[in-house]
């Protein structure tokens, strides 16, 4: 993992747009992705409190006409607090994503240790992500300590889309 840098600015809102496609390929949902990179702005760097925030890993790629390449993303992390009625503040990690090449290179390590961090200094009494049932990442969390609460405690997650949400209000 050498020349990664791990960060969070406003200038990667491009680039992690791209890498939500791929995520979203890689989850087997490649029309997904219906945000914008204005959005993903306003939400994460003009709302109070932000509703988003993410650490990114960058790697300096190299420049052969320049002393100074640029950086590029490589992973990053998306996450927000929420509140748990049982448990108190609480920190969601909706996405963590490492290119395919920098993945076994500790990257995804370090973006979750930094967003557990986080959620240890907010004074957060859990930390909750989705992964799918096929996703090899499954194995590294279970490595980190992390609970399967679909196994153990038999939760099972539910979504209403827009379209559902402005039909129920309109009845």
């Amino acid at each position: 993992m050498l020349d990664c840098f791990f960060s969070c600015s406003f200038c990667f809102t491009c680039a992690m747009l791209i890498s939500l496609q791929e995520l979203a390929v890689f989850e087997k949902m490649p029309n997904a992705v219906k945000i914008t990179q204005e959005t993903l702005e306003k939400d994460g760097f003009e709302s109070q409190p932000p509703l988003w925030k993410a650490f990114v890993a960058e790697v300096k790629e190299k420049d052969t006409h320049k002393n100074d390449g640029k950086l590029r993303l490589v992973g990053y992390a998306l996450y927000f607090e929420f509140y748990s009625l049982l448990r108190g503040r609480a920190l969601w990690l909706r996405d963590l994503y490492v290119e395919e090449s920098w993945r076994q290179q500790k990257v995804g390590q370090t973006l979750i240790k930094s967003v557990v961090k986080a959620g240890v200094d907010m004074n957060c009494a859990q930390a909750d992500w989705f992964v799918l049932s096929w996703n090899p990442a499954r194995h590294f969390y279970e490595k980190l300590g992390a609970i399967n609460i679909t196994e153990k405690e038999d939760w099972h997650v539910y979504r209403l889309n827009k379209d559902t949400m402005a039909q129920i209000c309109s009845k």
